[in-house]
């Protein structure tokens, strides 16, 4: 189900992990406070970043928001529990992730100069010996691997079979070493006898392999290193640090896992592309501030969907497309390691962007939500959805679909994506409110008939409102929709049992 990789991204999870992720996500907003408010009326992010740390959610959090044209920071805790050092916007940390987008960027210049097109099939820039990166006549493409629809492995060599049995403490250490003897010449070897998951260009997934092979192609189309392309067209123009030298150890902070042990750092040469690089604050708001420019071509090229529509979901060259609930474009992403989190979104339309880095793992989604939180503070929530709110509150979510109707004919601007919809379905359900849920959530299936998820999560209502019937019957749907949805058979198989 939803990937323990620790350097995957939750926010793009594949097919079969987004009813899980969605159940999981915190209500919007994120409730400030009312101290922290009180303390800090004038710029509420503050006190958000503050509370995260007081809460002990994270040992240190370093936050940039880059708005209208201004940057402004905010350090809360530490970046070293012995040396007690505190946070600052110098202070560099893992960004997991979010290192996918540089790597999709300087592809989005290689395309640019005229060294490939996004159409070519990835085998044009190996040496021969990967036939296997085709399935049912249908190459890799380099967009597929920025799209993130290649259907490659997530990693290789494929570090939870290394594992085993190893108690969660030791798994950082073990995949650590793993990574540290494992080099490009060995990823590529392993390639040629790597399997596609599914057909390329059909189903967003997670994948290092497919971010590490663009750095390898990215080497073969200039004939230079990674971290020197990185250089040249990424840090340098902006007046960035180095995301692969090893900064001053005053400045690095250390990763401790969600638990609280330390953990090793995430610093193989091979795993640079997809997941290795290391930045500040104040580098990723000089990122942030080109991504809204968009001065630069290549910049521009990355923010166009490659895969599907930010009416429902897109992706970029990595970064995940979509659109508010008052139809704001807005792009993100997010990364995680053996101890680090990160998240970053910004809104083009508003000269807006965030981004997050904290030193323990696992709060890509808290990350996230504390983001949402920032936005809606500083923008207010949008009018036709508090509108909408009210509005079934009051007739106790009666007529859903009836209520959004006529919603949007005074909010035109009201947008309710699939995603949308179900988080706010499975909030309900959390509640819990069943019947509310129901309505919610069938609302979504009847909108999207040909959603295996809003189905599945439909049945979830149904059942747990009492009617096992009817949701055997929608999880029969999600099924016929989507045969590799196991969640609806176990399910099936349960209600059936009485369970």
């Amino acid at each position: 189900m939803r990937s323990t990789d620790p350097k995957s991204s939750p926010p793009h999870s594949n097919g079969l992990a987004r009813r899980e992720l969605l159940a999981l996500a915190p209500a919007i907003p994120l409730a400030l406070s009312g101290a922290a408010n009180a303390a800090d009326a004038v710029d509420p992010v503050g006190a958000l970043v503050a509370e995260f740390v007081r809460a002990g959610r994270a040992d240190g959090l370093s936050v940039a928001v880059v708005h209208g044209g201004r940057t402004r920071f905010h350090n809360a805790g530490v970046i070293a529990r012995d040396a007690r050092t505190p946070a600052t916007e110098r202070s560099v940390y893992e960004i997991g992730s979010i290192s996918k987008t540089f790597t999709g960027l300087l592809l989005a210049h290689a395309i640019g100069e005229g060294k490939a097109a996004a159409s070519d099939d990835v085998r044009r820039h190996l040496p021969p010996g990967y036939d296997n990166l085709e399935r049912d006549g249908r190459p890799v493409r380099l967009i597929d691997l920025v799209d993130t629809t290649s259907a490659l492995p997530d990693s290789l060599p494929d570090w939870r079979q290394a594992v085993g049995g190893a108690k969660p403490a030791e798994i950082p250490f073990i995949a650590a070493k793993l990574l540290d003897g494992y080099t490009s010449q060995t990823l590529m070897a392993d390639l040629r006898t790597a399997s596609l998951v599914d057909t390329p260009g059909r189903v967003p997934r997670h994948s290092n392999v497919a971010s590490q092979l663009v750095g390898i192609v990215l080497e073969r189309l200039y004939g230079r290193p990674y971290e020197a392309l990185l250089a040249q067209y990424v840090e340098t123009p902006l007046g960035m640090g180095s995301g692969a030298a090893a900064p001053p150890p005053a400045l690095l902070a250390l990763g401790y896992d969600h638990s609280g042990p330390a953990t090793p750092a995430l610093a193989a040469p091979v795993i640079r592309a997809a997941g290795g690089l290391r930045y500040s604050a104040a580098d990723m708001a000089r990122y942030l501030a080109a991504q809204l420019a968009a001065r630069d071509p290549a910049i521009a090229l990355t923010h166009q969907p490659a895969w599907g529509s930010p009416d429902a979901a897109a992706i970029g060259f990595h970064w995940m497309i979509a659109k508010t609930a008052d139809s704001q474009v807005y792009l993100r992403h997010s990364g995680g390691t053996f101890g680090f989190s990160s998240y970053c979104d910004f809104y083009p339309g508003q000269g807006y962007g965030i981004v997050l880095l904290a030193n323990r793992a696992g709060l890509q989604d808290a990350l996230q939500s504390a983001a949402d939180a920032a936005h809606e503070a500083l923008f207010g929530r949008p009018r036709g959805l508090v509108a909408l709110e009210a509005a079934l509150e009051r007739s106790r979510y009666a007529d859903v679909g009836a209520t959004v109707a006529d919603t949007r004919r005074r909010f035109p601007e009201l947008h309710l994506s699939e995603d949308y919809v179900n988080a706010w379905g499975y909030r309900l359900l959390r509640a819990p409110r069943p019947t509310e849920a129901r309505a919610m959530l069938g609302y979504n299936a009847a909108q999207r008939p040909d959603s295996w998820n809003a189905h599945d999560s439909y049945a979830e209502a149904l059942a747990a409102a009492g009617d096992k019937t009817q949701a055997v019957a929608e999880y029969r749907r999600s099924l016929a929709l989507n045969p590799a949805n196991d969640n609806a058979e176990k399910m099936i198989a349960r209600i059936s049992a009485g369970q």
